[in-house]
């Protein structure tokens, strides 16, 4: 990432120093709990999920799918300096505190609309506090965007040292009232808070000093290994609320180097799609034939309704160039991706002729593969309920997701 106001975003420099972190038993919960919420509408039974992340992260910089509400990315800061010298487990329960309470105060504001509740991390669990809360959902992304400085080593901050850095940017000043300690902050320069942060009604909807800072911070983002701006950086430069779709002409308009990866994402979102349907379809087809419990064909007619939706877009997909933008698939993923393409070139509709390289893709699952042709295999599809697993769809790549963001920045009022 290139350099931006280069005093505030010099690297720390932190001495090494046990203590305490957040391993505990609910991080490592809330962990998996992240890692599986990552495919929430991108399910990853044959591993499609390595292209969407991979693309996302190319084009989104930081993003996730969990992210909500722009704002968090003040929010978060905010709280930690609020608690600047708690550190240890004292300041882990004060943040729970926090901000559960500010989830309290995001959901229950009077007459607020629902458009402006809607994203409030840890409205459905209050008053208990969230298992995800927003400063493990965006912690990422603020190191990703530069609001949360790099440690002299490239690596990120955690969350219990930048507790520490924060208590001893006021432990201790000289005669003169300075700062003893020369460690800088965790956190850049940030904008004011607004005057009813810590009391009265609070709202999703940014300030316009607060959407000018992140839409800075946000334009000068660059993909890991990669010189060139990154798509998110160029929408964001734009300072226009984005596309309702991510394949808008005036999306491809500002991609520039992108622009020929953006297609390749394209191609690839809907071959992924129709392979899921496959999969869908060849578990359908198991359960019928070979565990005699079935008769559904619905997954298996919506293989066909995603063909003729996606099919003529999946087939023209650049295997090599989309190698390249991934930076290589695993090898049982690309056979995949090959004999799909293949399949859906020969017009067939009948996919089983792919069942043995959809079943080695997803032996990785171990005993939850459904495809295998074993006792476990036979309890996992009996387990799936055809009648209400949901039905696949083509990549998303974060969207929805990067269009919240940049709504937020540019409806700042």
């Amino acid at each position: 990432m290139p350099a931006k106001k280069t005093a505030s975003r010099a690297a720390l420099s932190l001495e090494p120093a046990l203590g305490w972190t957040y391993l505990s038993r609910d991080a490592l919960a809330r962990a998996k709990a992240q890692m599986d919420d990552e495919s929430t509408g991108v399910r990853d039974e044959i591993g499609f999920l390595t292209i969407h992340q991979r693309y996302s992260d190319l084009f989104f910089p930081g993003t996730s799918v969990l992210h909500t509400r722009a704002r968090y990315a003040l929010f978060v800061p905010w709280l930690f300096e609020d608690l600047a010298g708690v550190t240890g487990p004292a300041a882990r329960r004060a943040l729970q505190e926090r901000e559960r309470l500010l989830a309290g105060r995001l959901r229950n504001r009077p007459g607020e609309d629902e458009p402006e509740r809607r994203g409030t991390i840890g409205a459905l669990k209050y008053p208990k506090p969230s298992s995800q809360p927003p400063s493990t959902v965006y912690w990422n992304a603020l190191a990703a965007w530069g609001i949360l400085r790099q440690r002299h080593d490239q690596r990120t901050v955690s969350r219990a040292q930048a507790h520490r850095l924060l208590s001893n940017a006021r432990s201790a000043s000289d005669d003169d009232g300075q700062p003893l300690v020369t460690s800088e902050p965790p956190f850049i320069p940030l904008p004011k808070r607004p005057v009813n942060w810590l009391a009265g009604e609070i709202t999703h909807r940014m300030e316009k000093g607060e959407a000018e800072f992140l839409r800075d911070c946000l334009s000068q983002l660059r993909p890991q290994r990669r010189p060139e701006l990154s798509l998110l950086a160029r929408l964001a430069q734009t300072k226009a609320p984005p596309p309702d779709t991510m394949w808008a002409d005036e999306v491809f308009a500002i991609a520039q180097t992108d622009r020929a990866a953006l297609g390749r994402a394209r191609q690839a979102a809907s071959l992924a799609g129709i392979g899921r349907a496959i999969y869908d379809a060849l578990v359908e087809q198991m359960i019928e034939a070979k565990d005699k419990a079935g008769g559904s064909r619905r997954h298996h007619d919506h293989l066909v309704d995603m063909v003729a939706k996606h099919g003529s877009t999946a087939v023209k997909t650049d295997l090599a160039g989309l190698a390249d933008d991934t930076g290589g698939l695993p090898p049982r993923l690309e056979a995949v991706v090959q004999e799909t393409r293949s399949w859906i070139l020969a017009g067939s509709s009948d996919p089983g002729s792919l069942l043995d390289v959809y079943r080695a893709a997803e032996a990785r699952k171990g005993a939850r593969a459904r495809l295998a042709a074993t006792p476990n295999g036979r309890a996992r599809r009996l387990e799936w309920a055809t009648d209400q697993h949901v039905l696949a769809d083509v990549l998303h790549y974060r969207w929805s997701q990067v269009h919240a963001l940049l709504s937020d920045i540019a409806n700042a009022a």
